[in-house]
């Protein structure tokens, strides 16, 4: 069953809470908007590459959740 999470909840338990998203993603309401904490996927053929970081690996990962258009 999935339950969605209020922030302070978060901000209480985060330590388990990110423990649980390892296992199944996590639901937040924050305002209105429901965000999901998952864990994420940095498998990639740059990943494969041994003259690629791990560093590398995981900043492209990050960078496909980056909109410039919702930035500060």
């Amino acid at each position: 069953m999935n339950s969605v999470l209020k922030p302070s909840e978060l901000r209480a338990e985060t330590g388990k809470i990110l423990d649980r998203a390892i296992k199944r993603p996590q639901y937040v309401n924050r305002n209105g908007v429901l965000l999901v904490i998952t864990k994420a996927g940095a498998k990639s053929a740059a990943a494969d590459d041994p003259l690629v970081s791990p560093w590398e690996v995981r900043s492209a990962a990050l960078e496909k959740f980056y909109d410039p258009d919702k930035t500060w």
